[in-house]
C-alpha cells in the first residue's frame, strides 16, 4: 500500500512556497499553481488518511493510492523543474558551463512557448487528481483519525532490546544444534553433510544459525567458519563478498574472478581445516551448489553446512546427506518473558493498572504465535505506554482478523506495528524496499537518501541529518531494522600490550554496534515491498516482473548496456538507481545517463568504472551521489554544475584520487563531501551547506586562507585546521568565526612542529613565534558546545583566555603538544573536562592540579590524566580513574591530593608510569604502602623502562588488594629486599603478570611469595639476555620454579619463560589449568616430575625455543595428552631428538600440529614420529642438515606437510624422490612455497 499522506503534506508545502513566490513565475503559471494545491489540500483532508489506513487486502484501494502517489510525483517534478528554471541566471552570472535547461527535462516541453505547455501540464495534474477525488473507493469514513501517533512519545524514549534477546528460549535449541554439529557421531559418517534449519518465517532460523555461529565449543570444532546470506547469491562476485565479510583470509576482493577460480580458493582453505558454512535463508537453486560442496569434500571429515529455509524440500534439493531441524516457536513463557523485556523494562509496580496490563499483554502474546520477531515488534510498540486503552486497542485491532496470505505473507503483528507508526516514518520506511533483500544498511548514507528525497520533515531550529538520524533511531528501537554483527555482545576489559605508550582504560568496555552495520529482517523487507510495489523494484537475475512508472530501482547485472538490463522507458521517471555490477565487462553508462531525467539518488558499485563520462552533467536534479564502491578517481568538470547535489561520495581510501576541479565551488547544496583530498579544494568556503569538513590546510594563497572558514556555520563534527603558521595577524585568524560554529565538537588546531625556531628565539617582544602563536590562538576561541580540543606545536607564551575564563563549559578532552611554560592550574575552571593530555612540555612549571587557596575544587570531573615531558607534577586528584607518566623527571611519584575534612578513596584504576629517568623509588608517592590503602580501585598497572629505578614499594604491592594486571618492564636496577616480617609482595587478586628485563628482580626471593595467587591466569618472566658463562656478581640468580610453588597457582592457563639461563627447574604438572606454555632461551631448564599427582595435564599449546629439549622427559610426555601443538624452534645445539622424548610421542595421542623451524643442526626428524596417532600438520622450516623422512614414515592421519629451506630433504621427497612413498598419502605437500601434489592457483590470488 502507497504512503501517500506524507509526501502529500511534503509537496503541498513546497506549492505553497510556489504559489507566495508568484513574482518570480511565469505569468499563469502561479494561477494554475494555486489551483492545484487547493486540489491536493481537498483530497488530503477528505479522504487520504481514511483510505491510507485501509488494509492491503483491498486492491482498489491500493490501486487508488497509486495513481494518487503518481500524480503527486509527477507534481513534485513539476516543481524540481520551474526550480531548476529559476536557477539558470544565477548559475549564468556565477560563470559556469552548464547545459542549456530551457527545454523541460522532465515533460520535453517545446521550447516556443515553454510558460504555456507548463501551465497545460500543471492542468492536466489537477484534473488527474479531481477524478480521483470523485472515483474515491466506496465507504471510505471521512472524517476517521488514525491512531499511528498515539504510542509514538513513549517509544523514542526507549532503547533497541539488544540483538540477544533472539535467545530467548532457545538454549535447548543451542544445545542440540551445537551437538548436532560438534559430536564424534557428526563427524565419523560424512565427508561433508548438510543441517538444514527448518521454520516459518519470523520463528529465528537466523538467530539461532548465529548464536551457534559465534559459540566458542563451535569455533574450537571449525577453524574456518563462512557465512553466506543466500537469498540473493546467485554469482561469484556476491558469493565472494558475503563470504569475505566474515573471513578476512581470503584474497582481497577481485570482482573479476569466476566462479571456478573462486572455488579453487575455497578448496584451497577447506582442505586444511574442518569448515562450517552457513547459507542463511536460502530461497533459490541459482548458486551452484554442486560444485561448492565439491570443493568443501576435499577438506577433513566433519565439515558442515548449515542452511536456513523455510521449506524443506529446498534442502532436499541440495544433494547432500542432510537432517532437517524444525525450528518451532517460543513457548507461550517464553513469550511472555520476552515481551515483558521490550514492552515492560522498568518495574510497573507502581502503575496503577499493573494486573490489568499483564492481562491484556498475555492476550496480545498468544496471538503472536511464538514468532520471535513479533513478539519483539509489538512489545517496543507499546513500550513504557501502561495507557490501558492503548493496550485495549492493540488486542483488538481488525488487524488480527486478517491472515497472513491476506496481507502480502507479513503476519499481522507486523502490519499492526507499521500502522502505528507516523506518517512521515512510514515513508522512510518504505523508501527502505528499493535496496536488495541481504542489504546492510549504513545509518547515515541511508539518512542522505532520505533527506535526498525529501522524505524528511523540516522542522525549526533543527538539521535535516538530526531529524533523519531520529527517525533511524525509531525505526531501529522499534526493530524494524537490527543491529548486524556477529561477534558475541558482552561486556570485556580492554587488555592493551604491556609496552603500549597510550593511557590505559581498565573501565568495563560495551561491545556497543550501534553505529555500525544494520539490517531489516526478511519479513520487514517483504512488508516494505508490499506497501511501495507501485513505486519501487528491485531487479536481479532472479527477478521476472517488470514495472511501468517504477521511481525507486535497484538493478543488479553484469550486462554491458541498460538496453539488455529494462526497458529505457522505466528510466525516464526514477528518482532512485542503485546499480550493482560484479563482472568485468565494461558498461555504457552514457546511454544509462542520459535517460534519467528525475534521477536524486545514484549509488554505482562498479569496481571497473574508472571515469565517469560528461553525460552525468545532465542529471541536474541529482541530490545524492554514492561512487564509493567504483575505481573513479577524478570528479569532471561538468559534475560542478550539479547545484542541487547534496551528497557526494568517492573511495576515500584511494590514493589515487586527482585533484578536485576548481568549480567544485559552485555546488552551493552540498551538505556531505567525502574524498581524500577535500582540504585541498579551491574556495571551498563558498560551500556554506558543508557539514563535514575534516581537515582543512591553511595556505598563504587565494582560495585557501582561513577566511575560507568564515560563513561555513553548518560544520560539525570533527574539524583539523593545519598549518596555522600561515596565519600572521590577530584579526585574519579571527575571520575563521569558529566561535560561531556550534555544531562542531572535535577542534585540532595545528601549528608545524619547529623547535629549532623556538629555541632560537624563546622571549621574544617583537612578533616572534610565541607571540605571533600566542596571537592567533587567542583568535581562534571556539564556541561553548567545544567537546574536545586538540592543541599541536603551538609554543605560545601563556593559555589562551578562553581556556581559563572556564567558558568552554562542554569541554571534555583537552590535549596539547610542545607547549612553552604553562600554568596548567589556570585549566581548573573547565568543570566538565574529563580527559587531559600534555604532551612535550617545553618549560620548567610544574603542574598544578588543586589550589589550597581556593575554595572550590579544580578540575572537578578530571578521569583520565596523561602527561609527557613536564618537570613535576606533585599531587594527583581522588576524581582520576587512569593516569599515566611518561619522560618525567620524577625522583618519586606524585602523592594522592587529601582535603584536609575528607578521607575519601582514590577511584585511579589505571596507573602507567614509563620512561622517568629520574625515578629510584616507589616507597614514597602513589605506591608507597600506606598510600596503597587509599587505591582500592587500581587493577592495572605497568612500571616500564625507569633505568634508576632501585626500590620496590615497601611490602611489595600487596596492599593493591583490586590489582588485576601487573607488568614491570626494562627496570634493570629494581631489587627485591624482603624482610623477616614482609610478607608477600603481589596480592591475591592479581590475574596477569609480566615481569620483563628486569635482572635485579627476577630471582628466587622474589617468586617465593607467589604461592597466593590463585588467580593468576598469564604470567610472563623474561630475563636480560642469556648469560653463556655465569651472571654478573651484583645480580641474584633465578634458579627455580618448583612444584611446591607451582601447585598454588591453580588458575594459571598461559606461561612464558623467555631467557632465564640460570632456571633449572620447573614443576609444571603442578599446573593442572595450563592450555598455552612457551619457553625460550632457557637452556638449563628441565621439568620436574610432580611428588605424587600423575593426572594428565590440560596442556594444548607448547613451543620450546633456543632451549632444551630435557624438558620433554617420559614422564611429561605421558602426561600431555591434550596437547594439539607443539613449536620447536632454534635450537641450535640439537642434533637428534632425545631417546626418552622418541618413546613418548606416541603418548600425544590429540596432537595435531607440529612445526619444526630453525633447527640448522637437526639431522633427522623423530624416528617415531609415524606413531603420533591424530597428527594432521608437520611443517619443516629451515632445517638444512635433515636428510631423510624417518624409515617408519609419517603418520597415516597426516593431512599437510610443508618443507622449506631443506635442501636434502626436498630431493627425496619430490615425486621420483626417495622418499616420495612414504609421504604420497597425505593430502597436501608444499615444498619450497609449491605443491607438489597438484597446481594450485597463482598466488596473485592470495
Amino acid at each position: 500500500m502507497a504512503v501517500v499522506s506524507a509526501f502529500l503534506q511534503g509537496l503541498c508545502q513546497r506549492l505553497q512556497a510556489a504559489v507566495a513566490a508568484s513574482d518570480e513565475l511565469p505569468l499563469g503559471v502561479d494561477k494554475e499553481l494555486g489551483r492545484l494545491l487547493k486540489a491536493f489540500v481537498s483530497i488530503q483532508l477528505t479522504t487520504l488518511e481514511a483510505t491510507e489506513n485501509k488494509q492491503s487486502k483491498s486492491k482498489v484501494v491500493q490501486a487508488w493510492l497509486c495513481q494518487l502517489k503518481e500524480a503527486a510525483y509527477d507534481a513534485d517534478d513539476l516543481l524540481d523543474c520551474l526550480v531548476l528554471k529559476a536557477q539558470e541566471p544565477e548559475v549564468e552570472a556565477s560563470g559556469t558551463d552548464v547545459v542549456d535547461q530551457r527545454r523541460c527535462l522532465i515533460f520535453n516541453c517545446a521550447q516556443e512557448h515553454p510558460a504555456t505547455q507548463t501551465e497545460l501540464m500543471i492542468q492536466d495534474i489537477r484534473r488527474r487528481v479531481q477524478k480521483l477525488m470523485r472515483k474515491k473507493p466506496f465507504s471510505l469514513n471521512f472524517h476517521h483519525r488514525p491512531s499511528s501517533n498515539c504510542m509514538s512519545d513513549e517509544v523514542e524514549a526507549r532503547k533497541a532490546t539488544s540483538a540477544n534477546s533472539g535467545e530467548f528460549g532457545r538454549d535447548e535449541d543451542r544445545e542440540e544444534m551445537i551437538k548436532l554439529l560438534t559430536s564424534e557421531d557428526s563427524c565419523s559418517h560424512e565427508d561433508l553433510s548438510l543441517i538444514a534449519i527448518v521454520g516459518r518465517p519470523g520463528v529465528g532460523k537466523t538467530t539461532l544459525a548465529r548464536i551457534v555461529y559465534d559459540e566458542p565449543r563451535v569455533a574450537s570444532h571449525f577453524p574456518l567458519k563462512m557465512w553466506v546470506t543466500a537469498s540473493e547469491v546467485y554469482d561469484a562476485g556476491r558469493l565472494l563478498r558475503s563470504i569475505r565479510e566474515f573471513d578476512d583470509e581470503f584474497p582481497l576482493l577481485a570482482y573479476n574472478f569466476t566462479m571456478e577460480q573462486f572455488l579453487g580458493i575455497l578448496k584451497e582453505k577447506s582442505e586444511q581445516s574442518r569448515c562450517l558454512l552457513i547459507l542463511d535463508d536460502v530461497r533459490n537453486e541459482i548458486l551452484n551448489s554442486e560444485l561448492l560442496w565439491e570443493q568443501l569434500k576435499y577438506g577433513p571429515s566433519g565439515s558442515k553446512i548449515v542452511s536456513t529455509t523455510e521449506n524443506e524440500e529446498t534442502a532436499k534439493k541440495m544433494r547432500l546427506p542432510f537432517f532437517c531441524y524444525h525450528l518451532q516457536g517460543l513457548s507461550r513463557e517464553d513469550s511472555w518473558s520476552l515481551f515483558k523485556e521490550c514492552a515492560l523494562p522498568v518495574d510497573q509496580g507502581a502503575c496503577q493498572n499493573s494486573r490489568e496490563i499483564e492481562e491484556i499483554g498475555l492476550e496480545i502474546v498468544t496471538k503472536l504465535e511464538g514468532l520471535p520477531l513479533a513478539v519483539r515488534m509489538v512489545g517496543h510498540l507499546l513500550c513504557l505506554n501502561f495507557d490501558l486503552n492503548d493496550w485495549k486497542m492493540i488486542l483488538n485491532a481488525d488487524v488480527w482478523r486478517y491472515k497472513s496470505e491476506e496481507l502480502c505473507g507479513v503476519p499481522a503483528a507486523l502490519w499492526l506495528s507499521y500502522q502505528h507508526l507516523p506518517p512521515h516514518i512510514k515513508q522512510c520506511f518504505g523508501y527502505c524496499s528499493v535496496f536488495p533483500r541481504d542489504h546492510k544498511f549504513d545509518k547515515q548514507s541511508t539518512v542522505h537518501m532520505w533527506m535526498a528525497q525529501g522524505l524528511i520533515q523540516p522542522q525549526q531550529g533543527k538539521q535535516m541529518e538530526d531529524l533523519g538520524n531520529e527517525y533511524f533511531d525509531y525505526l531501529l528501537n522499534r526493530s524494524f531494522f537490527q543491529c548486524w554483527s556477529c561477534r558475541d555482545e558482552s561486556v570485556t576489559y580492554e587488555q592493551p600490550p604491556y609496552d603500549d605508550n597510550i593511557v590505559n582504560y581498565t573501565r568495563p568496555i560495551s561491545l556497543d554496534i550501534s553505529e555500525g552495520e544494520y539490517i531489516m529482517h526478511g519479513l520487514i523487507h517483504d512488508l516494505a515491498l508490499s506497501i511501495t510495489v507501485c513505486e519501487s523494484l528491485c531487479l536481479s537475475p532472479l527477478t521476472r516482473n517488470m514495472k511501468e512508472n517504477v521511481r525507486h530501482l535497484s538493478v543488479q547485472s553484469d550486462k554491458d548496456t541498460i538496453a539488455n538490463v529494462l526497458d529505457i522507458g522505466m528510466l525516464h521517471n526514477l528518482r532512485t538507481l542503485v546499480f550493482y555490477r560484479t563482472g568485468s565487462s565494461s558498461f555504457d553508462y552514457d546511454a544509462l545517463f542520459m535517460n534519467l531525467k528525475c534521477i536524486r539518488v545514484l549509488c554505482l558499485s562498479d569496481i571497473g568504472l574508472e571515469n565517469l563520462p560528461d553525460s552525468i552533467g545532465n542529471l541536474k536534479q541529482l541530490r545524492c551521489l554514492d561512487l564509493t564502491k567504483t575505481s573513479v578517481n577524478t570528479v569532471p568538470q561538468v559534475l560542478c554544475g550539479l547545484r542541487n547535489l547534496q551528497t557526494l561520495k568517492l573511495d576515500i581510501s584511494s590514493y589515487t584520487l586527482q585533484p578536485l576541479p576548481q568549480g567544485m565551488s559552485n555546488l552551493i547544496n552540498l551538505r556531505h563531501l567525502k574524498v581524500l583530498n577535500v582540504d585541498e579544494m579551491y574556495k571551498i568556503g563558498q560551500l556554506t551547506s558543508l557539514q563535514e569538513l575534516g581537515n582543512f590546510t591553511v595556505l598563504h594563497e587565494d582560495g585557501h586562507r582561513i577566511e575560507e572558514l568564515k560563513n561555513m556555520t553548518q560544520l560539525r563534527g570533527k574539524l583539523h585546521i593545519s598549518q596555522l603558521k600561515n596565519v600572521h595577524t590577530k584579526d585574519e585568524a579571527m575571520e575563521a568565526k569558529l566561535n560561531e560554529k556550534e555544531l562542531i565538537e572535535e577542534l585540532i588546531l595545528s601549528w608545524p612542529s619547529d623547535f629549532e625556531e623556538l629555541m632560537q628565539s624563546p622571549s621574544r617582544g617583537d612578533g616572534g613565534p610565541i607571540e605571533s602563536n600566542f596571537a592567533t590562538l587567542e583568535a581562534l576561541r571556539p564556541h561553548a558546545n567545544l567537546k574536545t580540543l586538540i592543541i599541536l606545536n603551538n609554543n605560545g607564551g601563556k593559555i589562551p583566555t578562553w581556556l581559563e575564563d572556564g567558558s568552554l563549559s562542554s569541554l571534555e578532552t583537552l590535549e596539547f603538544h610542545e607547549y612553552y611554560d604553562w600554568d596548567i592550574s589556570l585549566l581548573g575552571q573547565l568543570k566538565s573536562l574529563k580527559i587531559l593530555r600534555l604532551y612535550a612540555w617545553l618549560g620548567t612549571q610544574h603542574v598544578d592540579m588543586h589550589n589550597d587557596r581556593d575554595v572550590h575544587q579544580l578540575f572537578p570531573c578530571l578521569r583520565i590524566l596523561d602527561i609527557s615531558s613536564w618537570s613535576s607534577i606533585f599531587e594527583v586528584p581522588l576524581t582520576l580513574e587512569a593516569m599515566r607518566l611518561s619522560m618525567m623527571p620524577l625522583p618519586t611519584l606524585p602523592r594522592l591530593h587529601q582535603r584536609r575534612s575528607s578521607t575519601s578513596s582514590s577511584s585511579l584504576a589505571s596507573l602507567h608510569i614509563s620512561d622517568c629517568p629520574s625515578l629510584t623509588t616507589l616507597q614514597a608517592g602513589l605506591l608507597a604502602h600506606q598510600s596503597q590503602i587509599q587505591l582500592q580501585a587500581l587493577h592495572y598497572l605497568i612500571i616500564q623502562h625507569c633505568s634508576e629505578l632501585v626500590h620496590l614499594p615497601d611490602h611489595g604491592f600487596s596492599a593493591l588488594v583490586s590489582l588485576k594486571t601487573l607488568r614491570i618492564k626494562d627496570c634493570p636496577k629494581l631489587r627485591h629486599q624482603p624482610a623477616d616480617n614482609s610478607g608477600p609482595t603481589l596480592p591475591s587478586s592479581l590475574i596477569d603478570f609480566k615481569l620483563l628485563k628486569c635482572a635485579g628482580l627476577t630471582s628466587d626471593s622474589f617468586f617465593i611469595g607467589m604461592g597466593r595467587l590463585h588467580s593468576l591466569s598469564s604470567m610472563v618472566i623474561q630475563a636480560e639476555t642469556a648469560f653463556t658463562r655465569s651472571p654478573p656478581e651484583h645480580l641474584p640468580v633465578f634458579t627455580t620454579l618448583p612444584w611446591g610453588l607451582l601447585q598454588h597457582l591453580k588458575s594459571l592457563k598461559e606461561l612464558e619463560i623467555v631467557k632465564c639461563s640460570w632456571l633449572t627447574t620447573l614443576g609444571l604438572q603442578a599446573l593442572v589449568s595450563l592450555k598455552r606454555l612457551k619457553v625460550e632461551g632457557c637452556p638449563r631448564l628441565a621439568a620436574c616430575s610432580s611428588p605424587s599427582d600423575k593426572s594428565p595435564m590440560l596442556l594444548e599449546y607448547l613451543e620450546i625455543k633456543d632451549s632444551s629439549l630435557q624438558i620433554l622427559n617420559g614422564e611429561l610426555l605421558h602426561s600431555l595428552i591434550n596437547l594439539q601443538e607443539l613449536k620447536i624452534s632454534e635450537c641450535d645445539q640439537l642434533v637428534n631428538f632425545p631417546n626418552e622424548m622418541e618413546e613418548g610421542l606416541h603418548c600425544l595421542v590429540s596432537l595435531k600440529r607440529l612445526l619444526i623451524d630453525e633447527c640448522y643442526n637437526l639431522q633427522s626428524l623423530p624416528r617415531e614420529l609415524a606413531t603420533i596417532p591424530s597428527l594432521e600438520e608437520v611443517c619443516v622450516i629451515y632445517c638444512g642438515s635433515i636428510q631423510s623422512i624417518p624409515e617408519k614414515g609419517l603418520p597415516a592421519s597426516l593431512l599437510m606437510l610443508v618443507i622449506n629451506g631443506c635442501g636434502s630433504l626436498k630431493q627425496r621427497c619430490k615425486k621420483d624422490g626417495e622418499d616420495w612413498s612414504k609421504i604420497s598419502h597425505v593430502f597436501y605437500i608444499e615444498i619450497d612455497d609449491r605443491n607438489v601434489k597438484e597446481e594450485t592457483l597463482s598466488k596473485g590470488f592470495f
